[in-house]
């Protein structure tokens, strides 16, 4: 049977940032009938199928049982950007992952930093590395650096690590122009296209079950994000890097924040015709590479 593509609403698939491209992707490569979670019992009113479950994580530990009982032994893969709050110490969903496994015929978590399919099959459990990315479409870097009125700037959350990285680059002598974030995806889109250099941090620390993690080496994918819309990006560096940063030469990472000035200055003493000629390859790396493509077959394929 065609493979059941499952969300929360089609109005938070179709709006979200991520779930929206993979939603168009599905549409674009593969055959998927798409389900609200409030239809699923009719979804399956002709007996198991296939389901490529993207339901936020929250969701699925909360509705765990009534999923159960609709979809019985259907083959199911979990899609998941956010694992780490299925596993961290302390967590509102700590033991989701697990919760599902023992009550869904789980085929695999399908998870979009590489490092978390480790922690998930150390604890018995299929998982696959899928990577987030951003469509072809969204790739442009038409409005040239010296075009661009924010020289250094960051949009969205400003959480403590981040404030404590603009802290210090204002008293480096950065100033960091910060948009809040809670845009429409495509106004998110138009304001990254008016920053030549985005600055990002993702260093937090957590456990999971007692073991050291940081948040440094996740989210590889807000970089990308950056990068495609023709930006520079300088951000703290983290393990497993080249799963999505391999060829996009536009992404810096620093090891001390004392270093990101230098980086400006080497950004700033290239060409006009140099820094655009290695942004456009930047952005054709990503454009090309059309990760959601893969993606959208893999997790077909998983739950088949």
């Amino acid at each position: 049977m065609t493979p059941l593509h499952l969300v929360d609403s089609f109005d938070y698939a179709q709006n979200n940032c991520f779930q929206h491209q993979l939603w168009k992707t599905l549409d674009r490569v593969t055959q998927v009938e798409h389900c609200a979670l409030s239809t699923l019992d009719r979804a399956m009113r002709h007996g198991p199928r296939p389901i490529v479950c993207c339901l936020k994580q929250r969701t699925l530990r909360r509705e765990i049982e009534r999923i159960a009982a609709s979809v019985g032994d259907s083959p199911i893969v979990v899609y998941d950007q956010d694992p780490w709050e299925a596993f961290k110490d302390g967590a509102p969903g700590y033991g989701t992952y697990q919760l599902a496994a023992s009550r869904l015929n789980v085929r695999s978590f399908a998870v979009t930093t590489r490092l978390w399919t480790d922690v998930i099959t150390e604890r018995g459990m299929p998982a696959n590395f899928v990577r987030m990315w951003m469509l072809p479409e969204y790739c442009e870097s038409e409005r040239s650096h010296e075009r661009r009125t924010i020289n250094v700037g960051f949009i969205g959350s400003v959480h403590p690590r981040r404030q404590r990285l603009f802290d210090a680059l204002n008293d480096l002598g950065v100033h960091v122009k910060v948009i809040a974030g809670g845009l429409a995806y495509h106004d998110f889109l138009k304001s990254l296209s008016d920053i030549r250099i985005f600055v990002n941090n993702q260093d937090d620390e957590f456990t999971v079950d007692g073991v050291p993690m940081n948040m440094r080496d996740t989210m590889w994918v807000r970089d990308v994000e950056a990068a495609a819309r023709g930006c520079f990006v300088i951000r703290n560096q983290g393990k497993e890097h080249d799963t999505y940063l391999t060829g996009i030469k536009t992404i810096l990472r620093y090891e001390s924040i004392d270093q990101i000035p230098d980086m400006i200055r080497d950004i700033e003493g290239t060409t006009s015709a140099q820094r655009q000629a290695i942004i456009d390859d930047a952005v054709g790396v990503i454009r090309e590479t059309d990760a959601w493509t893969q993606t959208a077959n893999a997790l077909v394929k998983l739950a088949s």
